[in-house]
């Protein structure tokens, strides 16, 4: 995962920071009803074709035209139950893509057929606002084909091909518009959180947006790896600011911001959590960060500033986290660094101490080294 110029973790999947984004403003439930009850509409007209003349005319697609209702039906109660992981919400949609034009072809009328491929742009918007641009370009590629074969069946049943015409344009305009007009407000919006979200001083995280973009990683619970975090706290910064003055306190906060980027890999998550205090996340293989933690604190003690860091690191196994609860183990992962923290600056400042044994909302101690 590539870090921009400020430190922005810029491939976090958009699924992922979105989801997050909806969690951190209480609207993940909301999202989840909105979401179920347009599922339940849409599996709905399946069932209504079944007593037009238009609709399935043999017992096969009568059959299926059902089975699809009732996939339909099973989909919305699973988001009533809860927020799919990424894999899940991609399956749902993969075949709710597949079902749709499944749904289009058994019915006997092509222009009703022709009709249907409308939906295709709901499933649009809905994947452009929280998946990748090639799953938009499948489901439009999907509808494409089944309005290419409806139009022709139209054609050759009715002859008429200014209606057709007119149609499938209808189909094609909604098809782009809607799927790629969302997506161009999603990019505004990543553009715009981007920068309100870091500290203007240092150009690293804000405490919120640094939350916001560990939780995401968290979600992805990557088998075998640890979230890894440090807590950096600057050793007697007041005194560099009461001596120096502030203008001189923002430089040196400046330039450590600076260190950090230099030295942090480029998938790490850095935030400013207010004052002289920074904090590092990343996934790690091994649960011990110590060539990391000791080279920011060699860093820090390099820049043209008088003052060092303490420095302390904690991880958990990304196993055992749930990722209903992300929030709560990324805090049990901070305040067991930031112990550590405190035991490295109560030992002289300019060290490092690691948490041992952490388990999420469970004491363990720290370990100098």
């Amino acid at each position: 995962m590539a870090r921009g110029v400020n430190g922005v973790p810029q491939q976090l999947h958009q699924f992922d920071w979105l989801s997050t984004y909806i969690e951190d403003r209480g609207l993940r439930r909301r999202w989840q009803w909105a979401t179920a009850l347009y599922t339940a509409v849409l599996a709905t007209l399946p069932l209504l074709m079944l007593w037009s003349p238009n609709g399935p005319d043999h017992a096969l697609s009568r059959t299926i035209a059902a089975g699809i209702a009732a996939l339909g039906f099973l989909s919305a109660m699973v988001w009533l139950v809860h927020w799919p992981t990424r894999g899940q919400s991609s399956l749902f949609l993969l075949a709710a893509s597949a079902l749709t034009g499944i749904g289009c072809a058994t019915l006997s009328n092509p222009y009703s057929a022709l009709v249907g491929c409308v939906i295709f742009a709901v499933l649009g918007g809905f994947i452009a606002y929280f998946h990748t641009l090639r799953y938009v370009i499948g489901n439009f590629v999907v509808c494409a084909a089944c309005a290419t074969i409806f139009a022709v069946r139209l054609i050759k049943d009715t002859g008429d091909i200014a209606l057709t015409v007119a149609t499938t344009v209808m189909v094609a305009a909604l098809n782009i518009g809607v799927p790629f007009g969302i997506r161009s407000l999603v990019h505004t919006l990543r553009s715009d959180l981007t920068v309100s979200d870091h500290d203007p001083l240092t150009g690293l995280h804000t405490r919120r947006a640094f939350y916001r973009s560990v939780q995401g990683l968290v979600r992805q619970r990557a088998a075998g790896a640890h979230l890894v975090v440090l807590v950096i706290d600057l050793d007697n910064f007041k005194l560099l600011n009461d001596t120096w003055g502030h203008a001189r306190g923002d430089r040196a906060l400046a330039r450590v911001g600076a260190a950090l980027r230099e030295n942090c890999p480029a998938a790490s998550v850095i935030g400013r959590l207010g004052g002289e205090e920074f904090v590092v996340a990343d996934i790690h293989r091994t649960p011990r960060p110590n060539e990391l933690a000791e080279r920011i604190c060699r860093a820090i003690a390099a820049i043209p500033f008088p003052t060092t860091a303490s420095v302390g690191s904690a991880s958990a196994a990304l196993d055992a986290a749930d990722p209903s609860r992300a929030s709560q183990f990324l805090d049990d992962v901070i305040d067991a660094a930031d112990l550590a923290m405190y035991a490295a600056k109560n030992a002289g400042g300019n060290q490092v101490c690691h948490y041992v044994d952490l388990q999420p909302a469970v004491a363990g101690e720290a370990d100098g080294s």
